[in-house]
């Protein structure tokens, strides 16, 4: 029976059945404060976050229950997410590699697709006139090839910049992407990864740097979400590009 009371979740920690994932996230100076021309916010990935354990026997998902960070700068946004692989595109030639669609998820007893806005990283270095992309998704009413305005790219945008891809008027999150390409540049080099973002907590060390951050989401921020061990889960770091270093934890228990 899946947990639905504190007792629950008291009796499921004391079986042994959770476990405390942490990740430490630096930052170069050097990355680049945008990815896409006027871009509002400099964002990154943390890094070095360890996959999930294997689901054990009686565990069906994981629940993440509390979100632990600190940060050596301050005014640091943290926005832990569960992200799904919707693809790459190398904007050379330009060749777009698909990946998988949001999961089809149920809320309030209904099954339905999942969706969420786009958040777009960059793995291989773009070079100096990397040209415009655009991105072809389904919206989350299910309307699918609806493409983006053409978005410029930030020259010789460095590996880890990333940023949000604006979505057309009345879209506020996608179900897929379709395809992406690439217009104009010259001799354009350089990939970029798409991922869906499924939000689950959004806090600050606005006190100053070395603030510990603390949220349960049992208690203060209410949102048990079941997670697979397959599902890749990160923080998506919103400051200035000025270099910082982040240790982020998170506590899950076995669901059953």
């Amino acid at each position: 029976m899946a947990l639905s009371t504190f007792d629950g979740f008291i009796s499921r920690v004391a079986a042994g059945y959770w476990a405390s994932e942490s990740c430490l996230s630096e930052r170069n100076p050097a990355v680049s404060a945008t990815l896409f021309s006027g871009q509002l916010g400099t964002m990154h990935l943390g890094q070095n976050f360890r996959a999930f354990p294997a689901l054990p026997p009686g565990v069906t998902a994981y629940i993440p229950t509390r979100l632990i960070a600190v940060s050596s700068t301050t005014d640091v946004g943290l926005l832990w997410a569960r992200l799904i692989n919707l693809g790459e595109l190398d904007i050379g030639p330009p060749t777009f590699t698909d990946g998988s669609a949001f999961p089809t998820i149920t809320e309030a007893g209904v099954s339905r697709s999942a969706s969420g806005p786009i958040l777009a990283e960059v793995t291989t270095v773009l070079n100096a006139t990397p040209g415009n992309i655009t991105v072809t998704y389904v919206d989350q009413d299910g309307n699918a090839a609806e493409a983006t305005v053409s978005l410029a790219l930030t020259a010789s945008a460095l590996v880890g910049t990333c940023g949000f891809v604006s979505l057309n008027a009345g879209d506020y999150a996608v179900r897929d992407i379709t395809t992406a390409t690439r217009t104009g540049g010259t001799t354009p080099t350089g990939v970029i990864k798409f991922w869906g973002v499924r939000p689950l907590m959004l806090a600050s060390n606005a006190g100053g740097a070395s603030d510990l951050v603390i949220e349960n989401l049992l208690t203060s921020a209410f949102c048990p979400q079941r997670l697979d061990a397959a599902d890749a889960i990160n923080v998506i770091t919103i400051a200035s590009a000025a270099i910082k270093t982040e240790h982020l934890e998170m506590f899950i228990v076995g669901d059953n």
